[in-house]
């Protein structure tokens, strides 16, 4: 249990007081265990608070401690019950009296009151296997604070504790359901460490870790898991497939999603009415594993594992990853297959035209016989298409995407009964280089012939053979002439000249440092040459 001293008026400026463990606390100005500076009034030491231990009640806080004020002061310390009566306390026996849970006490002339109140705790320790025992160095810490060790998850319990990385089983499934915090052990342990604090300790820190089979998740606080699932309706099969059973459940309800039974939506559908506020996700069992997928009206709802579900309820979130989504089945009617229609006698008569309108000079030989079109038969929704035709009689002449597509057909035509297509050839649509090109249109692909006259698309069976669909005698487009068409020399150092004249400039400048001190040097020595003949000159004579 903790024992606390709040101030009454809270923009009083004063501190709150926790008291953990038994003792004697002095009341004062500075220096004093319990300061106040607001009442001037107030002695050096104005009062004593004394936690004793006593013997153990069996009342429903379990209180096994007993909290007395004596005075000490000039000016009193007054003492005013629940009941309404206002005592002295300078004026009772011994000058004390023992406190009650929400006691007010003031100290001094007045301006100084505080309230006494009770934190009752009573830890419930989670147990990570039936021969769990608890660590007695926990018991001496939870003794030491006057708190109570509950057997069983009950009302009374204040905090559930838990060892880390502990598998998650049915004993932390019912404290989730219960909404208590859950902590790690050691949280304990930092309350006993002082006897009076300023603050109450948090537990932020003291976040515990547990393994979901062998996702390492985090548990968050009740009040951060209390919505995490709202706006979702969950499809549950019979809750003895699931491996929490009926507690299953209730944990989605306890963080605000809902909850339907397999077997009572069966005339239900993803846009009915619970549907249109709620989004409704089936939840694989992992026993038995997905067999959502063969009820047609559950088909197209998005589903998620059971232990994927359990792991969102512990940490808060349901991320969109672990939503596994719908698969949908393409039925052989959605496929079309791309045919080539001819065009029409008036579109015939424009290509005819515009033929005859290119200069004389560039004049095109017609082929006799029109081109031949041949349709692979394919699965594929497009059609591969290879057109045979004299390439050597036409010129520089680009192909043009006029072919447009006329309709959808899902018949198959043999190849000799299918129109003749036109193609239309522009002269100002002439390619400048003698390269390959290709020309995307929204419905067709009109590739350029001269490049794939030697290369052949079907084999001898008439099937298609994709690996000598390549291109012959074109240059990679990653060459390095490609990617740097300037370079002409790719080795040669470019501005040569200019490095070349600073690393002369350069060595004339070393040149001329090193002459200089030579020189220096030399002048040096001969200024020692003289001074020392002159002394020699002087000794002598």
């Amino acid at each position: 249990m903790v024992w606390s001293l709040f101030p009454v008026d809270p923009l009083s400026g004063e501190e709150k007081y926790y008291i953990f463990s038994k003792g004697n606390y002095k009341i004062g100005r500075k220096g004093c265990d319990i300061i106040i500076n607001k009442d001037k009034g107030v002695s050096r030491i104005h009062a004593e608070l004394t936690l004793e231990s006593t013997a153990v009640s069996t009342s429903r806080r379990n209180i096994s401690f007993v909290i007395r004020v004596k005075d000490c002061s000039k000016y009193g310390t007054f003492v005013k019950t629940d009941l309404g009566t206002k005592d002295k306390v300078h004026e009772l026996p011994n000058k004390e009296k023992i406190l009650r849970d929400g006691d007010i006490i003031t100290f001094g002339t007045g301006a100084a009151i505080y309230r006494l109140s009770l934190f009752p705790l009573v830890f419930y320790i989670c147990p990570s296997s039936k021969t769990f025992k608890v660590d007695q160095s926990v018991q001496d810490a939870v003794s030491s604070i006057g708190a109570h060790v509950a057997t069983t998850l009950s009302e009374e319990c204040t905090h559930v504790l838990i060892d880390p990385l502990i598998q998650v089983n049915e004993a932390l499934v019912n404290a989730i359901l219960a909404k208590k915090p859950i902590i790690l052990t050691n949280w304990v342990k930092l309350l006993a460490e002082k006897s009076i604090r300023s603050e109450f300790p948090g537990n932020s820190q003291y976040r515990p870790s547990v393994m979901v089979e062998e996702a390492l998740v985090d548990v968050m606080e009740p009040i951060v898991r209390e919505n995490c699932l709202e706006g979702f309706t969950f499809v549950l099969e019979p809750t003895d497939t699931y491996r929490f059973g009926s507690s299953f459940s209730s944990l989605m309800k306890v963080c605000g999603a809902e909850t339907v039974a397999v077997a009572d939506i069966s005339s239900m559908s993803q846009d009915s009415q619970d549907g249109e506020t709620n989004r409704m996700i089936c939840v694989i069992p992992k026993s038995s594993g997905d067999r959502f997928g063969h009820l047609k009206h559950l088909s197209l709802l998005s589903r998620v594992n059971e232990m994927d579900l359990v792991c969102a309820i512990l940490s808060g979130n349901l991320p969109s990853t672990s939503l596994i989504p719908p698969s949908v089945v393409i039925s052989s009617s959605c496929s079309t297959d791309e045919t080539v229609v001819a065009d029409s006698d008036a579109e015939e008569e424009e290509a005819t035209s515009s033929v005859h309108m290119i200069d004389a000079t560039e004049k095109a030989e017609i082929p006799e016989k029109p081109a031949a079109i041949v349709i692979e038969e394919s699965e594929s929704p497009v059609t591969i298409l290879e057109e045979t035709m004299n390439v050597n009689e036409f010129k520089s002449v680009n192909l043009t995407a006029d072919t447009e597509m006329k309709g959808y057909s899902d018949e198959k035509k043999p190849s000799d009964s299918v129109p003749d297509v036109t193609i239309r050839r522009d002269r100002n649509e002439e390619a400048e280089s003698g390269k390959s090109e290709i020309i995307y249109t929204q419905d067709l692909i009109v590739r350029d012939l001269r490049s794939m006259r030697n290369v052949r698309s079907t084999g001898e069976e008439g099937v298609v053979d994709f690996k000598r669909f390549r291109k012959g005698h074109v240059t990679s487009g990653n060459s390095f002439s490609s990617l740097i068409p300037f370079a002409k020399d790719p080795y040669k150092e470019y501005d040569s000249g200019e490095v070349a004249e600073f690393m002369k400039e350069e060595k004339k400048r070393k040149q001329r440092e090193a002459v200089a001190e030579d020189l220096f040097i030399n002048e040096k020595a001969s200024k020692r040459g003289k001074a020392g003949s002159i002394r020699e000159f002087l000794t002598r004579s």
